[in-house]
């Protein structure tokens, strides 16, 4: 009992802890337990760019959208009960089960769309290929936020992968990030923070936003030594013609 209440303690901690700051403001985070998150988005609308960064339970029914996790060779439902229960949302991220896990995360983040009527989000392989590749920078590059290595921004890291494609179309992209070490780092946990914070719970029901990838890494590296946990990135697109 002692265990849960001081896992609840520090949950509710966390989700007073992802404010909405300036992408380039944002610290890195050495908080033990808790689940860190930060939100950032993008935008190019008919070829004229802005750029604005924000730091960002379920009806019962079912909205069943089957859709193969990139890169997994299963066949993983994006909700796989009738009522509604998103599988493995408590597993927590190893080796192992990556891939189970990234699937429960986006059931989870569209079950918080589609009970609000927005449109379940799609897997986009180049899109998955960009939040790996951030995730395990941070996971052992030993940082926390969306600006990488050589200044590179989530749609620079998004152009390489191939999402944005052209400098000719126009898109909209979000990213958030989150961490969380022990059993705070599971999808259920790291999606609720992500929903208590204004900017990251706006990527996740932006009803622009048609696309989706998820990176997670079960290395947190200096963000809690020696801790199991998880790192995850989302990001978040659609392509405008």
């Amino acid at each position: 009992m002692a265990r849960l209440l001081t896992a609840i303690a520090t949950l509710l901690a966390c989700t007073a802890c992802a404010l909405s700051v300036p992408v380039q403001a944002l610290a890195r985070t050495h908080h033990r337990g808790k689940a860190a998150c930060t939100s950032a988005r993008s935008s190019r609308r008919a070829h004229k760019k802005t750029k604005s960064y924000r730091g960002s339970h379920c009806p019962k029914g079912t909205h069943r959208a089957a859709g193969a996790v990139p890169g997994s060779g299963a066949d993983l439902l994006v909700f796989t009960a009738s009522d509604g229960h998103c599988r493995d949302a408590e597993l927590p991220p190893t080796t192992d089960d990556v891939e189970q896990v990234r699937a429960a995360t986006l059931c989870l983040v569209n079950r918080e769309r589609t009970s609000r009527g927005e449109t379940a989000l799609r897997w986009n392989g180049r899109l998955v290929a960009a939040a790996q590749a951030h995730t395990e920078s941070m996971a052992f590059g030993g940082y926390f936020q969306h600006v990488g290595p050589g200044d590179e921004t989530p749609a620079a890291r998004m152009r390489k992968a191939g999402y944005i494609y052209s400098p000719q179309i126009g898109y909209e992209v979000g990213e958030n990030i989150a961490w969380g070490s022990l059993w705070l780092g599971d999808p259920k946990s790291i999606v609720s923070a992500w929903m208590a914070s204004p900017g990251h719970r706006a990527n996740i029901l932006d009803a622009h936003f048609r696309e989706t990838g998820i990176g997670v890494s079960p290395h947190l590296g200096t963000l809690a030594p020696g801790q199991s946990g998880g790192i995850y990135t989302q990001d978040f697109g659609v392509i405008i013609g």
